[in-house]
Protein backbone atom coordinates (compact mmCIF):
# COMPACT_ATOMS: atom_id res chain seq x y z
CA UNK A 1 0.00 0.00 0.00
CA UNK A 2 1.36 3.35 -0.85
CA UNK A 3 0.46 6.62 0.95
CA UNK A 4 1.07 10.47 0.20
CA UNK A 5 1.85 13.29 2.43
CA UNK A 6 0.96 16.46 1.88
CA UNK A 7 4.14 18.88 2.80
CA UNK A 8 2.86 22.76 3.61
CA UNK A 9 6.56 23.84 3.80
CA UNK A 10 9.99 23.09 2.22
CA UNK A 11 11.63 22.73 6.41
CA UNK A 12 8.71 20.51 7.42
CA UNK A 13 8.93 18.20 4.39
CA UNK A 14 13.06 18.53 4.65
CA UNK A 15 12.76 17.26 8.22
CA UNK A 16 10.33 14.11 7.02
CA UNK A 17 12.19 13.15 4.11
CA UNK A 18 15.68 12.75 6.74
CA UNK A 19 14.01 9.98 8.94
CA UNK A 20 15.53 6.98 6.59
CA UNK A 21 14.38 4.49 9.23
CA UNK A 22 10.73 5.33 8.57
CA UNK A 23 10.39 6.81 4.90
CA UNK A 24 12.63 6.56 1.57
CA UNK A 25 13.43 9.86 -0.16
CA UNK A 26 10.33 10.24 -2.21
CA UNK A 27 8.93 11.03 -5.68
CA UNK A 28 8.52 14.24 -5.21
CA UNK A 29 6.25 16.38 -7.03
CA UNK A 30 5.77 20.04 -6.87
CA UNK A 31 2.35 21.29 -6.79
CA UNK A 32 0.94 25.76 -6.45
CA UNK A 33 -1.97 25.43 -3.50
CA UNK A 34 -3.23 28.93 -2.46
CA UNK A 35 -0.19 30.09 -4.30
CA UNK A 36 1.71 28.15 -2.03
CA UNK A 37 4.58 25.64 -2.94
CA UNK A 38 3.55 22.25 -1.49
CA UNK A 39 5.41 19.20 -1.18
CA UNK A 40 4.41 15.86 -2.05
CA UNK A 41 6.25 12.36 -0.91
CA UNK A 42 5.05 9.05 -1.57
CA UNK A 43 5.87 6.50 0.84
CA UNK A 44 6.76 3.06 -0.70
CA UNK A 45 8.19 0.03 0.40
CA UNK A 46 12.07 0.45 0.99
CA UNK A 47 12.61 -3.47 0.78
CA UNK A 48 10.66 -3.73 -2.56
CA UNK A 49 9.71 -6.89 -1.50
CA UNK A 50 13.29 -8.45 -0.44
CA UNK A 51 12.77 -10.76 2.78
CA UNK A 52 15.58 -9.43 5.38
CA UNK A 53 17.08 -10.41 9.01
CA UNK A 54 17.98 -8.20 11.51
CA UNK A 55 21.32 -8.50 13.47
CA UNK A 56 23.02 -6.18 15.45
CA UNK A 57 20.65 -3.23 14.26
CA UNK A 58 21.26 -4.02 10.46
CA UNK A 59 19.10 -5.64 8.23
CA UNK A 60 20.50 -8.54 6.39
CA UNK A 61 18.87 -9.82 3.11
CA UNK A 62 18.22 -13.53 3.06
CA UNK A 63 19.33 -14.31 -0.58
CA UNK A 64 22.15 -12.73 -2.85
CA UNK A 65 21.23 -10.55 -5.75
CA UNK A 66 19.65 -12.47 -8.29
CA UNK A 67 18.91 -15.30 -6.47
CA UNK A 68 15.17 -16.82 -6.06
CA UNK A 69 16.15 -18.92 -2.99
CA UNK A 70 18.62 -18.56 -0.34
CA UNK A 71 20.62 -21.70 -1.40
CA UNK A 72 20.90 -19.95 -4.91
CA UNK A 73 23.94 -18.02 -6.06
CA UNK A 74 22.30 -15.11 -7.90
CA UNK A 75 24.36 -13.05 -9.76
CA UNK A 76 28.37 -12.54 -10.27
CA UNK A 77 29.26 -9.00 -10.11
CA UNK A 78 33.11 -7.10 -10.87
CA UNK A 79 33.14 -4.25 -8.08
CA UNK A 80 31.55 -1.46 -9.12
CA UNK A 81 29.65 -2.83 -12.00
CA UNK A 82 25.70 -3.26 -11.93
CA UNK A 83 25.50 -5.63 -14.71
CA UNK A 84 25.66 -9.22 -13.02
CA UNK A 85 26.43 -12.65 -14.71
CA UNK A 86 25.35 -16.28 -13.98
CA UNK A 87 27.89 -18.92 -13.87
CA UNK A 88 26.63 -20.19 -17.39
CA UNK A 89 27.47 -16.70 -19.11
CA UNK A 90 31.41 -16.92 -17.36
CA UNK A 91 33.63 -18.18 -20.65
CA UNK A 92 36.23 -16.79 -23.15
CA UNK A 93 33.57 -17.33 -25.99
CA UNK A 94 31.71 -14.94 -28.04
CA UNK A 95 29.04 -13.17 -25.91
CA UNK A 96 30.67 -14.39 -22.38
CA UNK A 97 31.91 -12.64 -19.38
CA UNK A 98 35.41 -13.17 -19.01
CA UNK A 99 35.96 -11.24 -15.33
CA UNK A 100 39.48 -9.98 -16.54
CA UNK A 101 41.09 -6.61 -16.53
CA UNK A 102 39.98 -5.98 -20.07
CA UNK A 103 36.36 -5.89 -19.43
CA UNK A 104 36.73 -4.39 -15.95
CA UNK A 105 34.69 -0.76 -16.55
CA UNK A 106 36.71 1.13 -14.23
CA UNK A 107 40.13 0.87 -15.38
CA UNK A 108 42.23 1.10 -19.00
CA UNK A 109 42.23 -2.49 -19.85
CA UNK A 110 45.37 -2.82 -17.02
CA UNK A 111 45.48 -3.42 -12.88
CA UNK A 112 47.94 -0.35 -13.24
CA UNK A 113 44.93 2.81 -13.99
CA UNK A 114 41.95 2.29 -12.11
CA UNK A 115 39.66 5.30 -13.89
CA UNK A 116 37.34 5.47 -10.64
CA UNK A 117 37.47 5.31 -7.03
CA UNK A 118 40.89 6.02 -7.47
CA UNK A 119 43.95 8.58 -5.69
CA UNK A 120 42.73 11.65 -8.19
CA UNK A 121 38.90 11.32 -7.48
CA UNK A 122 39.08 10.41 -3.89
CA UNK A 123 36.21 8.49 -3.81
CA UNK A 124 36.78 5.35 -1.64
CA UNK A 125 33.07 3.60 -1.17
CA UNK A 126 31.11 2.87 -4.04
CA UNK A 127 28.33 5.47 -5.37
CA UNK A 128 24.71 4.23 -5.61
CA UNK A 129 25.32 3.75 -9.55
CA UNK A 130 27.97 1.51 -8.99
CA UNK A 131 26.46 -0.12 -6.09
CA UNK A 132 24.99 -3.64 -7.80
CA UNK A 133 22.34 -4.30 -4.30
CA UNK A 134 20.94 -0.78 -4.81
CA UNK A 135 21.31 -0.42 -8.90
CA UNK A 136 19.33 -4.26 -9.28
CA UNK A 137 17.19 -4.19 -5.99
CA UNK A 138 15.98 -0.28 -4.94
CA UNK A 139 14.94 0.94 -2.41
CA UNK A 140 17.01 1.59 0.49
CA UNK A 141 19.14 -1.68 -0.30
CA UNK A 142 23.15 -1.57 -0.49
CA UNK A 143 26.19 -3.42 -0.57
CA UNK A 144 28.04 -3.57 2.64
CA UNK A 145 30.60 -2.06 4.22
CA UNK A 146 33.71 -3.59 5.32
CA UNK A 147 32.95 -2.94 8.76
CA UNK A 148 29.19 -3.82 8.87
CA UNK A 149 30.90 -7.27 7.84
CA UNK A 150 33.53 -7.84 10.69
CA UNK A 151 30.64 -6.40 12.91
CA UNK A 152 28.43 -9.37 11.73
CA UNK A 153 31.33 -11.82 11.90
CA UNK A 154 31.30 -11.13 16.08
CA UNK A 155 28.10 -10.85 16.25
CA UNK A 156 27.06 -14.18 15.06
CA UNK A 157 27.93 -17.93 15.72
CA UNK A 158 28.99 -19.82 12.59
CA UNK A 159 29.14 -22.95 10.82
CA UNK A 160 29.69 -24.77 7.55
CA UNK A 161 27.31 -27.29 6.26
CA UNK A 162 27.48 -29.11 3.23
CA UNK A 163 23.83 -29.65 2.63
CA UNK A 164 21.78 -26.65 3.95
CA UNK A 165 18.75 -28.25 4.72
CA UNK A 166 18.77 -30.99 2.43
CA UNK A 167 19.49 -29.19 -0.76
CA UNK A 168 22.56 -30.26 -1.34
CA UNK A 169 24.37 -26.47 -1.24
CA UNK A 170 27.49 -26.03 1.27
CA UNK A 171 27.78 -22.79 2.80
CA UNK A 172 28.25 -20.66 6.28
CA UNK A 173 25.38 -20.79 8.31
CA UNK A 174 25.17 -17.51 10.57
CA UNK A 175 23.36 -17.41 13.79
CA UNK A 176 22.70 -14.26 15.67
CA UNK A 177 24.81 -15.16 19.34
CA UNK A 178 21.55 -13.44 20.97
CA UNK A 179 18.72 -14.80 19.21
CA UNK A 180 18.78 -18.62 17.75
CA UNK A 181 15.96 -17.56 15.78
CA UNK A 182 17.99 -15.34 13.27
CA UNK A 183 19.56 -17.23 11.00
CA UNK A 184 21.41 -16.44 7.60
CA UNK A 185 22.69 -18.56 5.44
CA UNK A 186 25.83 -17.28 2.40
CA UNK A 187 25.88 -20.21 -0.17
CA UNK A 188 29.39 -20.95 -1.53
CA UNK A 189 29.59 -19.58 -4.72
CA UNK A 190 33.26 -19.40 -5.61
CA UNK A 191 34.33 -16.83 -7.75
CA UNK A 192 34.91 -15.42 -10.99
CA UNK A 193 38.26 -14.54 -12.78
CA UNK A 194 40.08 -15.33 -16.29
CA UNK A 195 36.71 -17.36 -17.62
CA UNK A 196 36.13 -19.61 -14.79
CA UNK A 197 34.19 -19.90 -11.89
CA UNK A 198 36.34 -21.58 -9.48
CA UNK A 199 35.50 -22.89 -5.49
CA UNK A 200 32.05 -23.85 -5.61
CA UNK A 201 30.78 -25.18 -3.11
CA UNK A 202 34.57 -24.90 -1.50
CA UNK A 203 33.92 -20.55 -0.51
CA UNK A 204 32.02 -18.23 -0.67
CA UNK A 205 33.32 -14.79 -1.64
CA UNK A 206 30.70 -11.31 -1.12
CA UNK A 207 31.77 -8.21 -2.12
CA UNK A 208 31.94 -5.00 0.32
CA UNK A 209 31.85 -1.36 -0.77
CA UNK A 210 34.65 -0.47 0.39
CA UNK A 211 37.74 0.19 -2.12
CA UNK A 212 41.18 -0.61 -0.16
CA UNK A 213 43.21 3.48 -0.87
CA UNK A 214 47.00 1.44 -0.33
CA UNK A 215 46.01 -0.53 -3.22
CA UNK A 216 43.50 0.54 -5.93
CA UNK A 217 42.86 -2.00 -7.71
CA UNK A 218 41.54 -4.13 -5.16
CA UNK A 219 38.38 -3.86 -3.11
CA UNK A 220 36.96 -5.20 0.13
CA UNK A 221 35.25 -8.44 0.37
CA UNK A 222 34.46 -11.76 3.22
CA UNK A 223 35.60 -15.72 2.23
CA UNK A 224 33.94 -18.25 3.79
CA UNK A 225 34.72 -21.90 3.87
CA UNK A 226 35.24 -25.14 5.85
CA UNK A 227 37.76 -23.30 7.25
CA UNK A 228 36.27 -21.04 8.78
CA UNK A 229 34.74 -17.18 7.96
CA UNK A 230 37.30 -14.54 7.35
CA UNK A 231 35.70 -10.73 7.42
CA UNK A 232 38.73 -8.55 6.22
CA UNK A 233 40.37 -9.48 2.97
CA UNK A 234 41.00 -7.50 -0.72
CA UNK A 235 41.10 -8.75 -3.76
CA UNK A 236 41.41 -7.46 -7.45
CA UNK A 237 38.12 -5.42 -8.66
CA UNK A 238 37.87 -7.19 -11.73
CA UNK A 239 37.40 -10.54 -10.14
CA UNK A 240 33.35 -11.71 -9.85
CA UNK A 241 31.70 -12.51 -6.92
CA UNK A 242 27.99 -12.40 -5.56
CA UNK A 243 26.39 -9.46 -3.15
CA UNK A 244 24.50 -9.81 -0.45
CA UNK A 245 22.66 -6.86 -0.24
CA UNK A 246 21.73 -4.68 3.48
CA UNK A 247 19.68 -1.73 4.84
CA UNK A 248 20.57 0.58 7.92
Amino acid sequence: MKYLKRFNTTPEYATYSADTANFILPNVSLANDAMTKVYYNQYVDPYNGHDYVEINGLKWATMNVGATAVTDTGLYFQWGDVSGYTAAQVGSGSGQKYFGWADYKYCDGTSSNMTKYNSTDGKTVLEPSDDAAHANWGGLWRMPTKDEFVSLGNAVNTAWTADYKGSGVSGLVLTDKSDSTKVLFFPAAGHCVNGSVTNVDKGGYYWSSLLDTSYMQYAYYIINSSGGAYWNNRRDRNCGFPVRPVIG
